[in-house]
């Protein structure tokens, strides 16, 4: 949510890229769902972003260069509490890939239940970061086993301070949602299985001892998202260190 230099990720930054954006800055809460839970595409201070909170209060936000929708510039994770119309006790890290490091967050706002979110990401220096943004039905689909399985090739991203480490890796899943990976000399297994509630995943992966693997010996969880045949995956490290992948099969 800050300049700087962009690392090269060259994929879609939109979580479900689904269409929309913005704030319609109106409409009555739905009694039926009043929690923020939900997938929301629009804009964080001038970029496009995604922002994805799940009904336990997990948030994940992607955002965009500047400069090009189609490089992540860095992605955020935290929890929020979400109750009649107001964000609230929200905080998380910023994983930014343009030279900013990891930085904490603080998270307040407002919403919409299943129309809108305006969210408010400030940083211990005094920057804000405001997203604006319209909720996304296709949140409301149902994840399946079958529609995660396959090989899946494309980019990792991790943070070690400032420093952002770029990686080619292979992903495969099998029909029982169990994964093998290869980065270079980084080899990993796991799982993704369907949420209970939402249409995202359950990703849960640990890294062997190899020389590439920049959390050895680890273990990180968190979500996943699979748009068509492209998936976006975002776990953390109990240290909180993140590892972002977007691959295609």
């Amino acid at each position: 949510m800050k300049t700087g230099i962009v690392a090269a990720v060259g994929m879609s930054v939109i979580l479900a890229a689904c269409g929309g954006g913005g704030d319609d800055g109106g409409g009555a809460l739905d009694a039926a769902s009043p929690t923020a839970a939900g997938q929301y595409t629009g804009t964080v201070s001038g970029r496009q972003a995604s922002v994805l909170i799940l009904d336990d209060g997990r948030v994940y936000t992607e955002y965009a260069s500047p400069n090009s929708t189609n490089v992540i510039a860095g992605v955020v994770a935290g929890s929020v509490s979400s109750l009649n119309g107001n964000l609230s006790n929200g905080s998380g890290i910023d994983y930014n890939y343009e030279g900013q490091g990891v930085n904490s967050v603080v998270v307040s706002g407002s919403y919409s239940a299943k129309q809108w979110l305006k969210a408010s990401v400030s940083y211990a220096n005094g920057a804000r970061s405001d997203f604006s943004g319209n909720y996304d039905a296709s949140y409301d689909a149902t994840p399946t086993q079958a529609a995660v399985a396959g090989k899946f090739t494309g980019s990792s991203a991790t943070n070690i301070g400032t420093t952002v480490g770029i990686d080619s890796v292979t992903i495969t899943v099998d029909a029982a949602g169990n994964i093998a990976g290869n980065g270079t000399n980084c080899p990993f297994t796991g799982t993704i299985k369907p949420h209970a509630k939402g249409n995202v995943y359950d990703v849960s992966l640990t890294f062997g001892a190899g020389t590439g693997c920049a959390y050895p010996n680890t273990t990180a969880s968190g979500i996943g998202v699979l748009n068509g045949s492209q998936i976006h995956a975002l776990a953390q490290t109990p240290s909180k260190a993140g590892v972002v992948f977007i691959g295609t099969k």
